[in-house]
């Protein structure tokens, strides 16, 4: 693997996690993930517009789908950064998602686990202990934590990655990949917009645009940064698996962001238990 791979995707990384830091400063999360998400499919409308492919009936249907999980993921995320920290939520709903992919690969794909990736679950098991533990011997206090409605919304938020991730390996092989996303993403803010005006209402909706400004264009271009960055990646040769586990460097990204410039009340504790769930999805990613 080249420098300049490792420095693309480790960018990426960087890059999705400032998309999720501006969302947990957000004074209206759910209006301002309405505004980032528009913005997105925007600016990307030009470049979809001009590689328009045909696409199969079939397919209407998995981006619905993929836009119904997609959706429930960012409802989830908004009551979860509303109760907790952007240092727990965001290593808890990236890091559970392997492990569920792995078992949805398991159950309805009749795949057979291997042993690197039944390590890598408990990895990411452990790391999910340790992120929730407020200090060294507090241990009933972990699992008490994860009862708590932070982690409980983490959690879900996981698993709904989990889902619409495993919906989009379908989608992808039908499609261009940055053309399939663009639909994904345009079938999302569809889905968004009446869960949004229901909730926050057109005022909202404007009072949220005035107050983060250009922020949401950032976040918008960040998060379809982050993944169009990964794709040139793996055109440049690297293995998807290797793309994938490189990428869950993000949750140690994520926890280090929140404690450094959000100046949540974490600690190395909450740090090691970070890096094991990126090391545990590592683990899934290659060998599991």
């Amino acid at each position: 693997m080249s420098s300049i791979t490792l420095t693309l995707i480790v960018f990426s990384a960087m890059l999705h996690v400032a998309a999720h830091l501006a969302l947990k400063r957000a004074q209206n999360r759910t209006a301002f993930i309405w505004w980032m998400w528009f913005w997105a499919v925007l600016l990307t409308t030009p470049a979809a517009v001009r590689y328009w492919q045909s696409v199969p009936s079939a397919v209407w249907g998995i981006v619905c789908v993929s836009a119904v999980f997609d959706t429930l993921y960012y409802r989830s995320l908004t009551k979860a950064y509303r109760a907790g920290d952007l240092s727990v939520v965001y290593p808890l709903s990236r890091g559970t998602a392997p492990v569920l992919i792995l078992l949805w690969a398991v159950l309805f794909l009749k795949e057979s686990p291997t042993v690197g990736g039944v390590a890598g679950i408990g990895i990411i098991v452990a790391g999910i202990y340790l992120i929730q533990l407020p200090r060294f011997g507090a241990w009933r206090e972990s699992w008490q934590a994860l009862g708590g409605p932070a982690a409980r919304w983490a959690l879900i938020a996981g698993l709904c990655i989990s889902l619409y991730t495993t919906v989009d390996k379908v989608g992808v092989s039908y499609l261009a990949p940055l053309f399939y996303t663009y639909l994904s993403m345009a079938a999302m803010l569809v889905c968004l917009t009446p869960g949004t005006l229901r909730a926050v209402g057109r005022g909202g909706l404007v009072d949220e645009l005035r107050s983060s400004r250009f922020i949401t264009v950032g976040a918008g271009l960040a998060s379809i940064s982050a993944y169009g960055i990964v794709l040139y990646a793996m055109k440049m040769g690297l293995p998807a698996s290797y793309a994938g586990a490189l990428r869950e460097i993000s949750v140690v990204f994520g926890a280090i962001t929140g404690i450094v410039l959000l100046k949540e009340q974490g600690t190395l504790i909450r740090i090691l238990g970070a890096i094991m769930i990126a090391a545990g999805a590592i683990a899934i990613a290659l060998l599991g």
